[in-house]
Parts: C-alpha cells; structure tokens; sequence
C-alpha cells in the first residue's frame, strides 16, 4: 500500500462533528466503518456507503485504523477497556477528541500496552469548517502513523499541523479553545459595555469591525451578539470542558494564566446557569443578568 493511501477507517463518534467529518470521507471514496451509542445517528451516513456496526468490537477487528471522536476522557476509555484490549494488537488508534495531553498519554500507554499504536488529532474549527473540509488537524505522535493516514486527512482539513509527540497536538488545541475561550468573554463584554454606555450595538459592531480589534472570530459571531440569539456552532458546554482542561493542565504544573482561570470561572458560571447548548459566545446570556 502506498504511504499516503489508507483508503478503509473505522469511526466511533457522530455527534455534531463526527457526521460531516464522516460525510467527507465517504464523499472522498474512503471506506467507512462506523459505530455511534445512539444507532439513530448512523441512518444517514448508512444511506451514503458507510457500514454501521452494532460493536466497537466488531468495528475494531474489520479495520487496521480507528478514529475516534467522542465527548471526553471517561467515552475514550470506556470504548478501550475490558475485551476491546485483547483485540488493538496492530491496531492504529487515532482520538480526534478533545482531552487534555495528560489525558492522551495515559491512552497512548494503555493502547501501546495492548500492543495497538496510538496518536492524538484533534481539529481546530466548528460544524461549518467540518462541512466543508476546512479543519486544521493538529496532531501529536509519530510521523509512521501521520504519513499513511495524510488522504484522509486532506480530505477533513485544510492543513495538518504535525506538533511532536502525543501530548502537543492536544496542549495545541487547548491554547486554541483557551483564545476561544478569551475572545467570546471578552466579545461579550465588550458588547455589555456599549450597552451601558447606550452605544447602539450595530454601531459597535461597526466599529469593532473597522479596528485593529476586528478577528475572523468576531466576523464570524458578530450577527449573534446583534441578535442577542446564539445557535450553537460549538456549544459553550464543549467550550466550558475544555478551558477547565486547560486550567488543570497548568495546575498540575504548578503555573497560573490569570485570564484563562478568569475565563473559564465565567465559562463554569454560564454552563451552571442553564447556558451550556448555546453557542460558545453565549457567555454574553450570563453576563448580561448583572
């Protein structure tokens, strides 16, 4: 098989980012495995060429490679454990979920110790970039696993970012949903302010828009804060798991970063508030009852 040719995946995880991921890879002819706890979630994918499984087990044994994308650290190691680790010898095993690096490390040891390999993936970018094929892939781990697995890649990504070894590309994308993370806070307050001050806030928008404060970001979420609605792209809760990722990370090193722990305590306040499916810049709700 040619180094950058797999062409046959196993997939366990369709939530809002599984399924067009998905979709692209069948659309792009690779063969795909795949396996979701709520069956509905395979219908359409099933109905585009992808074979469904009734067993991660199942899946596991049929395909050389297998990504995972499911919501946190205890789904990661709930589908590897008890008989799944009698069946990753030769196995790839590739999670393109967000976890933290310490995270990803102890899976990379628990697959290697059941003779498997093991590599961290995980994407920068919401619904719209995994519709379109615009993720940026950051990935951690050893370039024999990232070379074969280069198609499909490109066909999910607009760019992979090779890091280093397993724990980079997830510590990659926490500093990435940390900025997030910061940028909706202060978007949010930002839009509160002109509030105060009566500013109108399309004037603001405006404004903001026209200055050296302006983002893709801001341009992107600018018509959500006019609209006071937040329709999720990616929902606050993820946004909210990941910046408490963050902080524990450094935590465990013994380092603070005063703006993320002041993020993420308003991120925790809005997720308890009853905010978690809105959209990450829906901060703005919470902020707003003072």
């Amino acid at each position: 098989m040619p180094v950058n040719e797999y062409t046959r995946i196993g997939w366990i995880g369709l939530g809002q980012m599984g399924n067009p991921m998905v979709t692209r890879l069948l659309d792009g002819n690779i063969e795909v495995g795949i396996y979701n706890r709520s069956p509905g979630k395979t219908d359409s994918l099933a109905a585009k060429g992808a074979k469904v499984y009734g067993s991660t087990i199942e899946l596991v044994r049929d395909y050389p490679v297998i990504f995972l994308m499911v919501s946190d650290y205890a789904a990661v190691r709930d589908i590897l454990a008890g008989e799944m680790l009698t069946k990753l010898q030769g196995k790839i095993i590739v999670n393109m979920s967000t976890i933290s690096p310490t995270e990803n490390l102890a899976v990379k040891e628990l697959v290697e110790s059941a003779g498997g390999q093991f590599a961290e993936a995980p994407v920068s970018g919401s619904v719209g970039p995994a519709t379109n094929g615009t993720l940026l892939i950051l990935f951690g781990g050893d370039e024999t696993v990232l070379n074969p697995l280069q198609k499909v890649f490109s066909l999910v990504g607009k760019k992979t970012f090779h890091f280093g070894e397993v724990g980079k590309g997830s510590g990659a994308k926490l500093v990435l949903n940390s900025l997030l993370g910061i940028f909706g806070e202060a978007y949010s307050e930002a839009m509160l302010m002109a509030r105060q001050f009566g500013i109108d806030t399309d004037a603001i928008i405006e404004a903001i828009g026209g200055s050296a404060m302006d983002s893709p970001m801001f341009q992107t979420k600018k018509s959500l804060w006019a609209n006071r609605e937040f329709p999720p792209a990616f929902a606050l809760k993820h946004a909210s798991k990941d910046l408490n990722l963050a902080v524990k990370e450094l935590e465990q090193s013994y380092n603070t970063l005063p703006a993320l722990e002041a993020t993420a305590a308003s991120y925790r306040k809005a997720f308890e508030a009853g905010y978690g499916d809105q959209d990450v810049s829906g901060v703005y709700l919470k902020l707003a009852e003072h």
